[in-house]
């Protein structure tokens, strides 16, 4: 075979091997163009979409805990959670909410912020005087929750029931200019013994709350009846609450937003 032949075989050799090699390079692009025109494409959208419900799933263990809570607070707590925002919570009420060792307000926020962690942020304010003094609570923090005791029984012989009532409106049309959503819950202060107009007080807090869409905690199906001396045992000889007796009000108050 002289060289002229031998060089012709190579140079045939050579482009076969490229024939083929191009046609599997060409082979391997069209396997890749048909699996990406099959795979579907991500819209910001439903990228949004699969965060929200990224959130919502970290949620998932929380909400059989919400179970006593009224509907719209359950929806507050949800669609917060969904924003991937905590919960701006106020406890306000009279000294009582302090009295004990801890006192109710205490006692609640520990519970919550230990079964919704950082889910929730609670603040704690005392108010002094009737619920005329509501006025000077400062909202300005954009509350989404208020957990309201109206100061009934400092009322006692001051306030009448329709004054009250419209502390309590008013003091709801301040919350709700800066957030048009917020809600507030009401809860009475606690019973005395020998409680004479006062329970009318406590009873008409009660139709209020019924009556305005409020959602209300009777926490006194935990303490003792007022004719009771047992009631007693729960408080201060300046009838408010001991720790015992902030133990029970404080109960009501966590099964209501922690159910088990």
């Amino acid at each position: 075979m002289n060289l002229y032949k031998l060089g012709g075989i190579i140079a045939a050799l050579t482009c076969v091997g490229i024939l083929v090699f191009s046609y599997l390079s060409w082979q391997d692009k069209l396997q890749q163009a048909a699996e990406a025109s099959a795979k579907p494409e991500t819209t910001e959208t439903e990228t949004e979409t699969t965060q929200t419900e990224s959130n919502v799933d970290e949620f998932v263990n929380n909400r059989e805990q919400l179970a006593n809570m009224d509907e719209q607070v359950q929806q507050l707590f949800l669609q917060k959670n969904s924003d991937g925002q905590a919960v701006q919570m106020l406890i306000a009420g009279s000294a009582a909410l302090e009295s004990g060792e801890p006192g109710y307000a205490d006692r609640l926020k520990t519970e919550l912020e230990e079964a919704y962690g950082e889910l929730v942020d609670v603040t704690i304010e005392t108010v002094t005087g009737t619920s005329d003094a509501l006025k000077s609570v400062d909202l300005e923090t954009d509350y989404d929750l208020v957990l309201l005791e109206p100061m009934t029984l400092m009322n006692n012989d001051r306030i009448s029931i329709e004054d009250e009532r419209e502390d309590v409106r008013d003091f709801t049309a301040r919350l709700q200019e800066t957030n048009t959503d917020a809600i507030v819950i009401l809860h009475p202060p606690q019973p005395i013994f020998g409680a004479g107009y006062y329970l009318a007080q406590v009873q008409a807090l009660g139709q209020f709350a019924t009556l305005y869409g409020y959602p209300y905690i009777n926490h006194w199906e935990a303490w003792p009846a007022t004719d009771d001396q047992a009631l007693l045992e729960h408080l201060t000889e300046d009838a408010v609450p001991n720790s015992k007796g902030a133990e029970a009000w404080a109960s009501e108050l966590i099964e209501y937003f922690i159910a088990n």
